[in-house]
């Protein structure tokens, strides 16, 4: 029998359906479906956990000429590890080097206690909504910026006349955008700070409590049904703020309307990115702790040049918005860094892999 046969047939053996073996190894039932269908091999480190779970060996599972050899716990513990690796490489075809490698890394993983988990899931759901509104609030503080310098300049609306003096409007809108600013950037530093204790999360390999990742994949199962209506409504209220913008093009050149329509628009994107960001962190969090998603092992060594990329992107967006003055064209920024960043990270992960 080939590993994905072997899988399936140890699986129901056990009398476990394909969510209870996710459970207990910590991952989505979506990848053990996987590796029943032969689309894709596990790691080195749930190969050897498939076997202590078991009770048989390596060689079992990834030979497909072997036979079951029930052990016992201590035997499979004497055993020498570095023939888990050999046998790994031989069935998956990877390098000497790669399968050290990924021995090393999985010998490295960090204890996380159950204490630990419920911390970090708590401080996660209450930090979500906080880097949710600083996100709001970056994109909603050139909107005052915009309006003012519209009511300084003479329009027909206005009987060719302005609503206020140019330095009037100016200083107004530069200290609402300034004061939105510094307000989300006090609410990054503060829960950056907090969350910080958790950093290790997305770098290290982590080995929680068998019992603490079923309830955890259990909470992160329940959480899916919100999770993917909040990403559908944040998508949505993207894709619809354009609406009013395109139909008062179309109906006037007035620049009175055309800035209204690219504030209403800022409004819409700023709630839907609410929507997006709040859920994603919370995703987030059950991700880091079962490692998968964007931190499977191989995606957390290209996670690490993410701080640098979006430091990088933040500044491109200051500069030119603080050079150019155009705070209601240079939000476009962000969404293209984080395309681009979506294109980078795939590439980053098949290197790293």
């Amino acid at each position: 029998m080939s590993l994905s046969e072997k899988i399936m047939d140890l699986r129901k053996k056990s009398g476990w359906s394909q969510e209870e073996l996710a459970e207990r190894l910590g991952i989505s039932r979506q990848s053990v479906s996987k590796w029943e269908t032969g689309e894709s091999i596990p790691d080195i480190d749930k190969i050897i956990r498939m076997s202590e779970l078991w009770n048989v060996s390596t060689d079992y599972l990834l030979k497909e000429d072997a036979f079951v050899q029930e052990e016992t716990p201590a035997q499979e513990t004497a055993g020498d590890q570095s023939g888990d690796v050999d046998t790994y490489r031989e069935f998956s075809g990877s390098s000497d080097q790669n399968a050290e490698q990924d021995q090393k890394t999985w010998q490295r993983r960090r204890q996380v206690s159950r204490e630990e988990v419920a911390d970090f899931l708590a401080l996660s759901r209450e930090s979500a909504p906080r880097i949710a509104t600083g996100v709001l609030l970056c994109i909603l503080s050139p909107v005052c910026l915009l309006l003012m310098g519209v009511l300084s300049e003479k329009s027909a609306v206005f009987g060719n006349a302005a609503l206020l003096p140019e330095n009037v409007a100016g200083g107004i809108g530069l200290t609402v955008l300034l004061a939105l600013i510094a307000i989300a950037v006090a609410v990054f530093i503060t829960t950056g700070m907090r969350l910080s204790q958790y950093e290790y999360m997305e770098k290290e390999l982590l080995d929680i409590p068998e019992d603490v990742a079923c309830t955890v994949a259990e909470e992160k199962e329940n959480f899916a049904v919100t999770f993917r209506y909040s990403i559908t409504i944040g998508v949505v209220l993207c894709i619809v703020g354009v609406i009013p913008l395109v139909a008062l093009s179309i109906f006037t050149q007035e620049d009175l309307f055309m800035v209204i329509g690219v504030c209403i628009l800022l409004v819409f994107v700023a709630v839907g990115v609410f929507f997006i960001v709040h859920a994603g962190m919370i995703q987030g969090s059950y991700d880091k702790l079962l490692q998968t998603g964007d931190y499977t092992p191989g995606k957390k060594k290209a996670e690490k040049l993410s701080g640098a990329y979006w430091s990088i992107v933040v500044a491109i967006y200051l500069g030119y918005s603080f050079l150019t003055g155009n705070w209601g064209f240079s939000w476009v920024i962000f969404p293209v860094a984080g395309v681009l960043f979506g294109a980078i990270s795939a590439v980053l992960g098949a290197i790293f892999h």
